[in-house]
């Protein structure tokens, strides 16, 4: 049975970034808060870190889809983001 729920977990790990990118959105535009958006990006990579170490410690190799598109996502939106919003730093 633990086999059955650990790639369960692990999907809903990987696809967590989604759900930050929707609460990101929302902070920088219905809210107007570019600190909180920031803040929801940032924590977007918490699923896939912890994701990540589980495997590390199972020493499993993640799929490649489960990795290119939660980070591909990030990093788009994290410039899209920066584009209409201005960077953290600048």
């Amino acid at each position: 049975m633990a086999n059955s729920e650990a790639p369960r977990a692990l999907r809903h790990l990987w696809a967590s970034p989604a759900l930050f990118v929707l609460a990101a959105f929302v902070a920088f535009n219905v809210v107007g808060s570019a600190e909180a958006g920031w803040v929801l990006m940032a924590g977007g990579l918490s699923g896939p870190a912890v994701a990540l170490g589980w495997q590390a410690l199972r020493r499993e190799r993640p799929e490649a889809a489960f990795v290119v598109v939660p980070l591909a996502l990030m990093a788009l939106m994290t410039v899209l983001f920066g584009i209409k919003e201005g960077f953290p730093w600048s």
